[in-house]
């Protein structure tokens, strides 16, 4: 079995999913233990290329830089990658990661004797905004919500003059509930974290997105966010289309994840690097499931033991549920920016049929693409054209697979093309 885009939910009826969040968000938040030793990714997500700092056989500290880039990636400095624990580098290794591709990894042994790295805290009220900029680019902060780096994203929004912030914690699709845990938990830090990202903009204004569904109790955390404006949101996958029609239709807004804002905080005010994430583990497969705290690099078959598998895991999928990536070697490290990890047994697909152009794919779109277009001429073979139907805006969300009647992988189809179109240009 080959690692593949999948979408798990293909009813083929509608978008309103049936919802599995209660178990893993009533269940306390844990840490996940290290069983023998981390693989952390040495990979820049601002396209740098990442050089190693300690070298094999040499000590580590919690905190301290595993690599850099050797060029600046941007006008603020060079990337940097953080040791999530203290111990000692086994090696450097090369490795074909299922979401980051070829990359290599610093295998760490885990010794407590080893003392972390002093961290620095900062008072967000003396700092300039460059000393904001540059801290939260040293602290290698991954949005969760798309992937990307959270200081890639500050300076765009800069440089097209953004100052609305929406923090973004819905978890619409059937096991996630992550970014909920994390407002349940931390409440305090995310609203910390608007207020470093707001002072990296020069100031602004900002709301917090919430999934609401009647499946999980809604903590009495989420309407206290003093000057942001917390909005509920219900409805079909995915809803982050429907928080931009109703609140933002221009377009003119910066969507950040809640760890990632989390992270900002403990960046700026605690002087703690991003090196772990807090990660739905579910699905029918799973006997504990939860939310947990999962160090970056962190062995996927350490995950798995700890929550217990009660079935044979015939698809264990990395990120999102509508849209992850399947893993087949079960050593892979879980990287900062995970949201879930979802184990199956079983999966339900519609039958596939050639397309209908029914257009419901259009209907839910995010980006307004006429997906059905480019599926006819994909099927005729003529890629060229199908991928100049918007297949570069394609934001791979998987909302026209999960609602496509005829079964189609038309996300996965989309991600194809997108990549297609690109290397036409």
């Amino acid at each position: 079995m080959t690692n593949k885009n999948i979408n798990l939910f293909n009813t083929g009826r509608h978008v309103d999913l049936e919802q599995h969040k209660e178990p893993a968000f009533s269940a306390p938040l844990c840490s996940v233990p290290i069983r023998e030793c981390v693989h952390v990714p040495l990979y820049d997500p601002l396209g740098g290329n990442m050089f190693p700092v300690p070298r094999k056989g040499d000590r580590c500290a919690r905190f301290s830089p595993l690599a850099r880039t050797k060029t600046p990636s941007n006008e603020i400095g060079p990337s940097w990658i953080m040791s999530p624990v203290s111990g000692y580098v086994e090696d450097i290794t090369a490795t074909e990661h299922p979401i980051l591709g070829r990359i290599f990894c610093a295998v760490i042994r885990p010794d407590n004797s080893v003392p972390p790295l002093p961290t620095v805290q900062h008072s967000l009220g003396s700092m300039t905004i460059d000393g904001v900029l540059r801290t939260i680019h040293q602290a290698g902060i991954i949005d969760e919500f798309d992937g990307k780096a959270l200081i890639g994203k500050i300076l765009h929004a800069r440089e097209n003059n953004i100052r609305e912030v929406a923090a973004i914690a819905l978890d619409d699709s059937p096991y996630i509930s992550s970014a909920l845990k994390t407002v349940s938990e931390f409440a305090a830090d995310v609203t910390d974290g608007i207020t470093v990202v707001l002072k990296a903009l020069d100031g602004g204004s900002a709301k917090l997105a919430i999934f609401d569904c009647d499946e999980v109790h809604m903590h009495p955390n989420f309407d206290k966010f003093g000057f942001v404006t917390p909005v509920r949101m219900s409805g079909g996958f995915p809803l982050i289309s429907k928080f931009k029609r109703q609140y933002y239709p221009k377009g003119n807004f910066l969507p950040i994840g809640v760890q990632a804002l989390r992270a900002a905080a403990n960046a700026l005010m605690r002087g703690i690097p991003q090196t772990n994430s807090i990660v739905t583990v579910s699905g029918d497969c799973i006997k504990h499931p939860c939310n947990a705290m999962i160090v970056n690099g962190t062995p996927l078959e350490d995950v798995l033991r700890f929550v217990g598998v009660n079935k044979v895991p015939n698809y264990v999928i990395f990120g999102d549920t509508m849209n992850g990536i399947t893993v087949t070697d079960m050593q892979t490290p879980v990287p900062v920016g995970t949201r879930a990890i979802t184990v199956m047994h079983s999966l339900r697909y519609a039958e596939k049929t050639s397309c209908t152009r029914c257009g419901k794919c259009v209907t839910v779109c995010p980006m307004g693409l006429p997906v059905y277009l480019a599926m006819r001429y994909y099927e005729r073979g003529d890629i060229d054209t199908a991928a100049s139907f918007g297949a570069e805006q394609c934001s791979g969300c998987g909302a026209c697979s999960a609602v496509c009647p005829s079964g189609i992988e038309t996300s996965d189809i989309m991600r194809s093309l997108k990549k297609h179109r690109r290397s036409q240009m």
